[in-house]
This record gives structure tokens, sequence and C-alpha cells, in this order.
């Protein structure tokens, strides 16, 4: 299906692959060097961007600092256990360029660089102003199966965190103020503890294993009692036992190739919210196509999402004629990255195809798309639908 390509996604970031030689299947990009790239601090800082295009690339460099340099360092006393992060997800509204509906309304995303462990949600409504309607108090965090963890992002960098009381061996907090007008964060998917490669897939279970290791009973003791309040995720208090941080790798394997970067939808989101319409402008329509979930390993992501996966995986395939003119060599293509059996990839194409087929997207607005991101038919399907309809 070569004829479809979405103008308003940034290329893919990609890397050579470590197996064996197989068609490109996108433009590819080679890491970018570790002078020519933007320190993450300086990334996390949304102030002067004011276009899609730019914010797209921003996530781009944001994902590929997180997937390539850092690791997650969890210390309890003397216990220091790393994580690799292999998938993540960015949301962002600022308002006037990117009012992304989907994006969380947290306090905590005021600020950039802070930890922010998911509250009950506060919704931006739509806007068509630079006037963004003021959302409701978020509440207590969540719990469940619907925990999750972001880093923050969208104002200037928080050196330290305001939560936590200054002494003479902590860094003084930024004076920068917060963003009134900007949230935004990135949630962590998936991570690959480091000393043996133990996979720890989906937001809650993340959670849970961040608690376990900082022997934790809920968020909340973890966050007001372990670590006194601070939530920063780049200055750690020396006067603390007990912290979790975004560490850069001193000595990354530069000579080992990086496995290739992949991009998709965001897993979770649907049409089902009352006030969408099957407008293309609606902004629910317009942001859940987006692709702005990042990923490494997609054979290894089999717990959840396996449907936005393949999407991600096949849409980068269908932009090489090599492969979207015949068949039988994509579907060799995807069953070889993604792990999916043989007959999973055909049943999945056939249902992206069917839908981009059609043009009925009023079958996935409101009560009738709702769960279509944890059906693999009906997301696909409508994926198929939103891209015949974008062009």
């Amino acid at each position: 299906m070569s004829k479809r390509g979405r103008s308003d996604v940034a290329e893919d970031l990609e890397a050579p692959l470590s197996k064996k030689p197989a068609p490109s299947p996108s433009p590819t990009t080679t890491p970018p060097s570790e002078s020519s790239q933007p320190d993450l601090h300086a990334l996390l800082d949304f102030t002067s961007l004011t276009t899609h295009p730019e914010i797209s690339t921003r996530f781009d460099q944001i994902a590929s600092s997180l997937l390539y340099d850092y690791r997650i360092s969890i210390t309890n006393g003397a216990t220091v256990t790393e994580f690799e992060i292999l998938e993540l997800e960015c949301y962002l509204h600022k308002v006037g360029c990117h009012e992304d509906p989907f994006t969380r309304g947290a306090e905590e995303q005021r600020k950039s660089g802070l930890w922010y462990f998911h509250r009950a949600p506060r919704r931006f409504q739509p806007s068509t102003s630079q006037v963004t309607r003021a959302p409701t108090a978020a509440g207590g965090y969540r719990g469940g199966t619907r925990k999750g963890l972001d880093i923050t992002f969208g104002s200037p960098l928080l050196l330290s965190s305001p939560y936590f009381a200054s002494s003479s061996t902590t860094k003084p907090p930024s004076t920068a103020p917060p963003s009134t007008t900007t949230r935004g964060g990135v949630l962590f998917r998936t991570i690959r503890r480091v000393k043996d490669q133990k996979l720890i897939s989906g937001p809650s279970l993340l959670v849970d294993e961040v608690l376990r290791l900082s022997k934790a009973d809920s968020i909340s003791q973890l966050v007001d009692t372990i670590w006194g309040g601070n939530i920063s995720a780049f200055s750690p208090p020396s006067s603390s036992p007990s912290f979790m941080s975004l560490q850069r790798m001193s000595d990354p394997k530069k000579s080992t190739p990086p496995p290739r970067i992949h991009k998709s939808p965001r897993i979770g989101l649907d049409l089902s919210h009352p006030e969408t319409t099957a407008s293309m402008t609606h902004p629910r329509v317009v942001y859940v196509t987006k692709q702005y979930r990042y990923f490494t390993n997609p054979h290894l992501l089999v717990a959840n999402g396996r449907a936005h996966t393949f999407l991600g995986v096949y849409l980068e395939c269908d932009k090489n004629s090599e492969l979207s003119d015949d068949e039988a060599a994509m579907s060799q293509e995807l069953v070889r990255l993604t792990g999916l059996k043989g007959p999973t990839v055909s049943k999945y194409l056939d249902e992206y195809k069917a839908g981009y087929r059609s043009d009925k997207l009023t079958s996935f607005i409101g009560a009738k798309g709702k769960g279509a991101s944890s059906a693999p038919a009906t997301l696909l399907k409508m994926m198929g639908c939103l891209d015949r309809l974008a062009h």
C-alpha cells in the first residue's frame, strides 16, 4: 500500500540492525554522536518550540537520548539496580501550538525533570483560543493496574526538587518559574534489568518494580517518606539512602550497533470520549494517530500493544517500495522484525487494509470506539481508516 504516507510525522529514527541483512524499510539516520547530541537537560525545555514539526523532532531527540544513552538507576542503601529503557511514549499540551487532549494535566508537569507517578487525570478540553480552560484538580495516586511513571518536560529544567528541603549538600532549586501553558511527560512503558536482562513491561508493573526495589508499600510512602518529597530525576539527594535517578551511561558500547528505534501510535488511546466528533480536525482524531511511541527490540514487546508494535513496524516498512510492492516479502520482514507468527501478521495486515478501504470514521467514534486500543482488529481498522481519510 505504497500510496499511503503520513506527512506530519518526522522521519523514523533508525540505526543498523545487528542481525542478518534485510531490505531497509525506510530512510535511515545513524544515532547522533555524543558531541552533536544536545544535552537531555536542554531537550526537556520546550519553551521556544511553536510548531508540530519542531515538537515532533524534539520528541525524536528525547527518545533517542533516553533509549540509547540513559538508564534508570534505583538505589536502596548499598544496593543499586540499573535498567535499560526499551519503550516510552511522549505527551505534551502546549497552549496554542500542540494541544494534545490525551496529556495529563498534573501539577508536577508544570516543571521539567521530575518523576511523576500518575494521579487521577485532569484532561484538557479542546481549545479554540490561546486560553486553555482550567483543568480540574488532580486526585490521589493511581493504584492497581492504572499506575504509571513519567519524567516531566516542557519548561526549563528544574535542577533540584522544590519538594526537598535545601541543605548545604544539595543543589539549590532552579529559579525558572513553572510553566502555566505547558505540561508534558515521557511515560516509561518497558525497561530491562541490566544484571539479568529481565524484562518489566507495562507501566503498572514498572511502578511495582520501583516500589519493590525501594521497599515501599505505596507510592505515597515512597515519595513522601522514603524519598522525603524529592522527585528530581537528575539531582538525587546525597543524604538519602534511597532514591531513583536517570543516569547517563559513562561508557556506552559504541562498537556495538545500537538497536533500531521504531515509532507507533501510543497505546491505550481511542475516540470514545463523548465530545469527539467524526472530523479530521478534532483534537482527539488528530492526536490518536500521532507516532509518539518509541521502542527498540519489537520482538520482545509481546505483553502489551502487539497491534501497535505491528502497525509501527508496518508503516515503516511500507515506505520501502521493495516491500510495499511484494506482499510475501512484506510479511516475511514483519515476522522477522516483530516476532509475530505468520498467521497473526496476515490477519493484522488484512484488518488494517480493511480499514483503509473504508471511510466510515463514525464506526470508531463514541461508544462504538470504546476499548479500540485493546482490540487489535478494531485498532487496526481504525488506524487504516484514519490513514485513508488523512490523504
